[in-house]
């Protein structure tokens, strides 16, 4: 769908797993590094307080480049599957708005983020699944798996449908959503390793961990999430920058 617009997908084992933090995260890093990036969401269901924390956690990502509505076009009040979610509110999605959204996104910004909903199977309309959306964008899947236990079936069966609707594999990070997971990560990246045959190129440890005052702000979680990574990753790589220059008039691609 979209061939010249440098992009990735990420994708999740599940719903919780951290998708947002790090589409956030690598939004951030490539505004920091003079590349112009904008995060993209087509669903976000749960509203709390007033807003969808995905929505806008991608929105402050992109420093508000656009409006939050372009960033996000689909969100529902109920936290529930987005075509159950819109039947709570009497509508019908239609995931071509959300098609229209990032296109213009993408004819318009150097980088495109997007953040999928939920897992692979996911449904987003009535006739269109998280990834047929993917396929039908065309970028490389970053795959965000959790550390908890039932991981490794999640991520074989995630990496087994990448591979059936073949899209290329960008990568897999594993994200400690729970600090009781953390001393067993190892291991689990291990066996998915052995079995799958594809690297856990990073391990993002539980950043909710403060030794006093407030638990960190969603600013604070992004630029821990950035430096986990950094140590980890060739993020140049993974996002596609070696050999490529930005839009015309524009300076190369060079982390700052």
């Amino acid at each position: 769908m979209i061939r010249d617009t440098l992009g990735l997908f990420i994708a999740g084992t599940d719903t919780g797993v951290g998708k947002s933090l790090i589409a956030c995260a690598l939004v951030r890093w490539l505004r920091a590094a003079s590349i112009d990036s904008v995060g993209f969401k087509p669903v976000a269901t749960g509203e709390v307080a007033g807003e969808w924390s995905d929505a806008v956690g991608l929105y402050e990502a992109s420093e508000r480049c656009e409006p939050i509505e372009k960033i996000c076009p689909f969100r529902f009040k109920a936290p529930k599957a987005p075509t159950i979610a819109a039947r709570h509110e009497g509508i019908e999605a239609d995931i071509n708005l959300a098609r229209w959204a990032v296109a213009e996104l993408c004819s318009r910004h150097t980088a495109v983020i997007v953040e999928g909903v939920g897992g692979l199977l996911s449904p987003l309309d009535e006739s269109t699944l998280n990834i047929d959306f993917a396929v039908q964008l065309g970028f490389p899947v970053l795959l965000v798996i959790r550390a908890s236990i039932g991981t490794i079936n999640h991520t074989l069966l995630s990496l087994r449908e990448i591979e059936r609707s073949q899209m290329r594999l960008a990568g897999i990070v594993m994200n400690v959503t729970n600090p009781a997971d953390e001393d067993s990560t190892q291991e689990t990246c291990d066996e998915i390793e052995r079995i799958s045959g594809q690297k856990v190129a990073a391990v993002v440890p539980y950043l909710l961990q403060a030794k006093a005052g407030p638990a960190p702000t969603r600013a604070a979680m992004v630029a821990r999430a950035i430096a986990s990574m950094e140590d980890q990753l060739d993020l140049k790589r993974l996002l596609g920058l070696e050999g490529r220059r930005k839009k015309q008039g524009t300076k190369r691609y060079e982390k700052k």
